[in-house]
């Protein structure tokens, strides 16, 4: 995992990808926040996680020939997606520790950002698990040498339940 970290983080597309979108949640984090009636300061920090969680997951993988976006590997994205066997194996399973802290932490501050701003625990984690349903088969779509994986999933979504349960705990100690 580290090897491949640091050889993505060399490639200029993370930098590129992360600068814009931070550069547009930037521009954007105060009329969001008034649009919605949220705080300024959370908004930008959903923002920009968000913009962490994309460049983290949509540019293309080290080393590997960019094909031509199309539906062909979405079949074996949802069966990834849909094996409880598999699913249940990236619950328990203490392999690949690294990858799976990564995928778990690049979760946390998007919900907790996000519970922060709208208070709404079970909307806020639907939301997370989602968000990397759809990154996933945003990468079997896009063929940027990135495979959809149900384990990026499950960890993905317990980052997101795991941000929320901090977020919850965060308002209930700053209420006191």
């Amino acid at each position: 995992m580290r090897g491949w970290a640091i050889d993505f983080l060399s490639q200029p597309w993370p930098l590129v990808t992360f600068v814009l979108l931070a550069a547009i949640a930037l521009a954007v984090h105060r009329r969001v926040a008034r649009g919605r009636g949220w705080p300024a300061w959370p908004t930008l920090g959903l923002l920009l996680s968000l913009a962490v969680v994309l460049t983290l997951t949509l540019p293309p993988a080290p080393h590997m020939l960019i094909g031509v976006p199309g539906i062909d590997g979405v079949d074996q994205c949802f069966r990834s997606l849909s094996d409880t066997g598999g699913l249940w194996h990236a619950v328990v399973a203490t392999t690949e520790r690294g990858e799976r802290v990564g995928n778990i932490l690049m979760f946390v501050p998007l919900t907790f950002f996000g519970l922060l701003v709208s208070r709404r625990p079970v909307l806020v984690a639907g939301a997370g698990v989602l968000l990397s349903a759809a990154i996933e088969v945003a990468q079997s779509v896009m063929h940027l040498g990135r495979e959809c994986v149900g384990y990026d999933w499950v960890n993905n979504a317990i980052g997101a339940v795991l941000g929320v349960v901090l977020g919850i705990l965060a308002i209930r100690v700053s209420s006191r």
